[in-house]
């Protein structure tokens, strides 16, 4: 039996930039994909022995829907759901069985199986043999559903194997699941459970110093990303593992890393001086707003130990970079919000800021709160991307919640802004460092060098390649995240042409919209097109290794 494991985009069009993918960092360094989807590595790794099969990336390679496979195994989040959809209806119509598993399939099964022969519901790892053997067997069920959330310990390693590392820019890592907030934008406890499980520490260990070895000019700093939703969820854990860290990273075998934690971190002066000596280059916080009164709507409880400005410079004091994630759209959201949230990024020094529409996620309390007043716009799920507005807000039109939005990567990428803020950084993590120094003087055209001769464009790729060589991965990364949000503020404002008022359409209930069907960049296409460098994913001719399961 084989089967093919497909991860797919959120649409087929390779010309629509994607906020996370940072496509110019990708490009510059050569990668094709930032991040792999762990959750299909991971199940893969539980297919049993005797199975062969193989893993096919949309962002990496082109899928080949007439390949000889006995099974297609989807996974979906919602915003790529409705693509999803059509692949699977392709893979059908030529008489393959298919089989969706992920968020939108487990918060909405019925759904799904309007699309697919099988759906599996929640954490599919161990459940996962029983649905290859009966497809083996002929006796396929229509669902099967996951009972209760499995110990991390019974979980395996990803399928390494199964990809090339040398496509994507991060090696990932999972050491918990699960949350015990109730967020009401968040599916997460949904998912993965309100208790936190734990993957043995020296499994931790284990899995770091079995990654894929890279290759090439930047091997020695391509970074890891830890993907736990919060990396701290339990003091006792985290500094345990963050002990058998430490030796790893002054032993050269752990890379620059990121985590994902909440606020709170800041507060704990033990456990911060633990991650400066693991060597963690960043911290990614969900500050989601500037207002106590937000995040109390929200009913997210976690961000209050300190004020925002102390947390943030106990962080910065032990040369650490912080990743904001800014949520805007909530029912206590003015017109003010933007400029207060841009204010608050610059005083801070918030090197990366990440900038969402609020999106009523299905599964969540607040789409359910939503549609049962009637503020829900529309059900097309490939706008339910954080970057489009499908529900009514209170104190601002759509339209005034999409410029704003737009506004906020224009201005905190601009020039000015972006520059301030990465000359701050720097200077205090480099401490006089001449390669550091020269590099921000010359990359200061950086981000007018895109229009630049290929000459040019080759030099600017050789110093960062030069950058990552001397041991400066964290600051070279910096300049790229930093050029690839520049990046994607032009394309914004170009993106924006295409969202405004006049591309929807009113039915009967004239407080309802709906977005018509128009192309996601609609008349900027040919801007975006020029702006990609032609393609920001090249087709690839070499073949993914096929592999036995078990």
């Amino acid at each position: 039996m084989h089967i093919t494991f497909v991860a797919t985009r959120k649409n087929a069009d390779r010309s629509e930039r994607e906020l996370y993918e940072m496509d110019l960092l990708n490009r510059a360094l050569g990668f094709k994909r930032s991040f792999l989807d762990l959750g299909l590595q991971t199940v893969m790794a539980c297919t049993p022995p005797g199975v062969s099969m193989r893993m096919v990336d949309e962002y990496v390679e082109e899928i080949d829907y007439d390949v000889e496979t006995d099974l297609v195994a989807l996974s979906a989040k919602t915003s790529c759901v409705t693509h999803a959809y059509d692949v699977a209806r392709q893979f059908r119509a030529r008489g393959k069985r298919v089989v969706l598993g992920g968020i939108h399939a487990s918060l909405r099964p019925d759904e799904a199986l309007e699309h697919v022969d099988c759906v599996v519901t929640g954490e599919a790892e161990l459940l996962w043999p029983e649905v290859v053997r009966d497809a083996q067997a002929g006796t396929l069920k229509r669902r099967y559903d996951t009972v209760g959330f499995p110990p991390m310990d019974r979980i395996p390693p990803p399928a390494w194997e199964t990809l090339r590392a040398s496509d994507y820019l991060f090696h990932q890592l999972q050491t918990t699941r699960g949350c015990p907030f109730r967020c009401r934008f968040c599916s997460v406890p949904d998912i993965s459970g309100q208790e936190f499980r734990f993957k043995p520490v020296d499994r931790v260990v284990q899995e770091l110093r079995a990654l894929p070895k890279s290759r090439g000019p930047v091997a020695a700093g391509k970074p890891l990303y830890v993907v736990d939703d919060n990396f701290i969820s339990r003091t006792r854990y985290t500094k345990e593992l963050l002990h058998a860290l430490v030796p790893l990273y002054e032993a050269g075998e752990l890379p620059g890393w990121s985590a994902e934690t909440t606020l709170n971190v800041a507060a704990d002066e033990e456990m911060m001086d633990l991650f400066q000596k693991a060597g963690c280059a960043t911290l990614i916080i969900g500050f989601e707003s500037v207002t106590e009164a937000s995040l109390a709507a929200m009913d997210k409880p976690v961000n209050f130990c300190l004020t925002y400005q102390e947390a943030i410079e106990r962080i910065h004091a032990r040369g650490m970079t912080v990743v904001g994630n800014f949520i805007v759209g909530f029912d206590t959201d003015t017109v003010g919000v933007f400029k207060q949230t841009l204010d608050f990024v610059q005083n801070a020094g918030i090197l990366y800021p990440f900038f969402s529409i609020l999106t009523p996620m299905p599964g969540t309390k607040l789409f359910d709160d939503y549609k049962a007043a009637g503020r829900l716009d529309h059900e097309r799920w490939e706008l339910y991307d954080t970057r489009h507005v499908v529900f009514e807000p209170t104190h601002m039109t759509r339209d005034e919640l999409m410029d704003g939005y737009v506004w906020l990567y224009e201005q905190a990428y601009g020039t000015d802004k972006l520059w301030a803020r990465l000359e701050q950084n720097w200077r205090r993590r480099a401490r006089g460092s001449s390669w550091v120094e020269k590099a921000f003087v010359a990359s200061r055209l950086a981000p007018e060098m895109f229009g630049q001769s290929a000459d040019v464009k080759r030099h600017f790729r050789d110093g960062i390649r030069l950058m990552f060589r001397r041991g400066l991965a964290a600051d070279a990364g910096q300049l790229l995240y930093l050029l690839d949000g520049y990046d994607f503020a032009r394309f914004m404002r170009r993106f924006n042409s295409a969202h405004r008022i006049e591309n929807y359409e009113t039915f009967e209930d004239p407080s309802r919209w709906h977005a018509r069907d128009v192309d996601p960049v609609g008349a900027a296409k040919l801007d975006v097109m020029q702006w990609q460098n032609q393609k920001a994913v090249r087709r690839t001719k070499a073949s993914l290794p096929v592999v036995q399961g078990g």
